[in-house]
């Protein structure tokens, strides 16, 4: 009883406040009526008449007018629901693409269309689908350890379930980690050296993601996740929806918690995963554009969930596309964390603007500065459900990118670099072999269109020298939106990285370290700060030795080779220099941190 006066009603009450129909058992017991929950018998898992009302609705001509004949609904209730011999993972990512790709059937018997598509979700006119809570939803499962499973919230959008909520009482020990063993339980994912089945698989076929919840903190992860991948959502985006403050408690919150001692962080509280995560419109977003099913290491796939600093930053790039009225004002930065998923991100960037009428002819080019890095964000870019061009050499960066089509497209940074020959070496080598230094060529337009969204990873290591302003020479009049988890901010950068993108000093959103700890996502880091205090002793011997070396080179030439080859950034890339740091980094290693840990396993054993 106190589980469903403390936890169940409340959570109820607001999901009937944001539009949600609501059947509540009450705390009467275990249901004896399938009828109640709107189904016939209690081993049904999805709501089979609503699905079929609703698909019905929402498949018009038109003129408006229903088309779908009953043995068509039939068939397609059929396809969808029966997955037979397939693993849960398996069922869900089916459903998940009948979901977005929807089905067709024979032909449409009033206009004689064939082989029409039958959509399962309304994703335009979002209001036009059905939304259902029901708590206390009891589950039959002949055969096993228990006569059937009861969870205590079902959220099913046309019927079909996507979301199960558990809740459990504060007064029980650990109770967010109780939740997720309840749901694993549910889901037969909970590890049982007897083999038996104690749940329904079938409940998740459809499953966006689960809830735990303990009436003032609730978590969300996918069928996927374990205990420790579930995370708080504490944003609630887009501002329209914004109808509580997340940062700050209500007068009612502050009246409910006053004599209790699980009192949070107010942006961790259960009234900010409902009003930004179980918003209609926000759920069918997430389920459309939000959600992939990733493989995290060879042979192991999961389902990815975005997280809110995810969800926020699309939406606000997105915002600027639309409202700023020239490549500067649509320009920006997002910085998030190292860790925080920017490339996924990306991802879930270029999902939702395929999808918007007035945004979706954009050319999208992603830009990083590294092989490894390059490989990564390419198997990373096919999430998006598009073919990734790869511009592989300089010269095909004209070919390749200079059209109007929009497509995917990813370069490295260094296919900008205005000169053919970029070391020292090579510089060198073609002095002594042709007799001069060669020629920079400056670097030449690609694309004048203003309908180009350059995406740039890790922008703050590449964007202030000659590559970053021939990226910008080639694209003029691109939108340019960087990503970095360490931007340059400090008084000795002459450029900082908000201020090469964009007109403004505003970040089109922030998610930093201590937000991301406080996520637990990522681990705190400790460090002890070293420095190099490099001078140069002899700056007249050096610059003798300069002069003696290209003595025969014109006053033009010799000043060329030092602006490009003689910088301090060659020094700090000298690999004596290197060599001596890395015998410090590794000598402390060994004499510091290794003896710490030989002293704890000591002590523990």
């Amino acid at each position: 009883m106190s589980e469903y006066l403390n936890v169940e009603k409340p959570f109820l009450e607001k999901l009937r406040i944001i539009g949600w129909e609501v059947i509540d058992h009450g705390a009467n017991g275990i249901p004896q009526d399938p009828t109640k929950s709107l189904r016939s018998n209690f081993k049904e898992v999805v709501l089979e008449k609503v699905f079929k009302e609703t698909v019905r609705k929402i498949n018009l001509t038109e003129d408006g007018k229903e088309w779908l004949t009953e043995k068509q609904v039939d068939e397609v209730f059929t396809e969808i629901s029966n997955q037979t011999g397939k693993s849960l993972h398996e069922a869900n990512k089916a459903i998940f693409n009948l979901l977005l790709k929807n089905t067709t059937v024979d032909r449409n018997e009033i206009t004689d269309e064939q082989s029409p598509v039958v959509s399962f979700i309304d994703f335009v006119n979002w209001e036009n689908n059905s939304f259902i809570a029901i708590n206390q939803f009891r589950i039959n499962t002949p055969g096993g350890p228990r006569q059937g499973i009861i969870p205590d919230i079902v959220l099913f959008v046309n019927g079909m379930p996507f979301c199960v909520i558990e809740c459990k009482n504060t007064g029980v020990s650990e109770p967010l980690s109780e939740a997720e063993i309840q749901i694993r339980r549910y889901s037969n994912r909970r590890d049982d050296d007897f083999g038996f089945k104690e749940g329904e698989e079938r409940l998740f076929h459809f499953n966006l993601f689960n809830i735990i919840t303990h009436g003032t903190e609730a978590r969300f992860g996918s069928i996927s996740a374990d205990f420790d991948y579930y995370y708080n959502w504490k944003d609630i985006f887009p501002e329209t929806y914004k109808v509580i403050n997340p940062e700050q408690y209500s007068e009612e919150e502050q009246s409910r918690y006053a004599d209790r001692n699980d009192k949070i962080a107010p942006e961790d509280r259960q009234e900010v995963v409902i009003h930004g995560m179980l918003n209609k419109e926000i759920m069918l977003d997430v389920l459309r554009h939000f959600t992939t099913f990733m493989e995290v290491k060879e042979g192991f796939e999961v389902k990815i969930v975005c997280r809110y600093q995810q969800y926020r930053a699309v939406g606000k790039i997105l915002e600027r596309l639309r409202t700023g009225r020239n490549d500067k004002e649509r320009s920006g930065v997002v910085w998030h964390t190292q860790g925080s998923g920017k490339s996924l991100t990306m991802v879930f960037l270029v999902r939702k603007l395929r999808s918007q009428e007035d945004l979706k002819d954009h050319k999208i080019i992603m830009i990083n500065d590294r092989t490894d890095l390059e490989k990564q964000l390419s198997n990373t870019a096919s999430l998006t459900g598009e073919k990734v061009t790869i511009i592989n050499k300089r010269k095909d960066l004209r070919p390749l990118l200079s059209d109007d089509s929009s497509n995917l497209n990813m370069v490295m940074v260094h296919k900008f670099l205005e000169e053919e020959i970029r070391h020292s070496k090579s510089l060198m080598k073609a002095y002594l072999e042709e007799g001069e230094v060669p020629e920079f060529k400056p670097f030449e337009v690609v694309n004048t269109s203003d309908r180009i969204l350059l995406l740039i990873d890790e922008a703050h290591r590449t964007q202030g020298g000659d590559m970053g302003d021939n990226l910008f020479t080639a694209f003029p009049a691109a939108t340019k939106i960087a990503f970095t988890g360490t931007p340059l901010l400090t008084k000795r950068h002459k450029i900082k990285t908000h201020e090469r993108f964009g007109s403004t000093s505003e970040w089109i959103d922030k998610y930093q370290i201590k937000q991301s700890v406080r996520d637990r996502a990522t681990l705190d880091i400790i460090y002890i700060g070293k420095t190099s205090k490099d001078t140069i002793k002899d700056k007249e011997g050096l610059y003798r030795e300069f002069e003696d070396v290209f003595k025969e080179r014109t006053q033009e030439e010799r000043l060329e080779i030092q602006k490009r080859y003689g910088t301090m950034r060659s020094y700090l890339e000298n690999m004596d220099r290197l060599r001596k740091i890395a015998e410090d980094i590794v000598e402390h290693y060994t004499s510091e941190i290794m003896v710490r840990v030989r002293e704890k396993i000591t002590l523990q054993s």
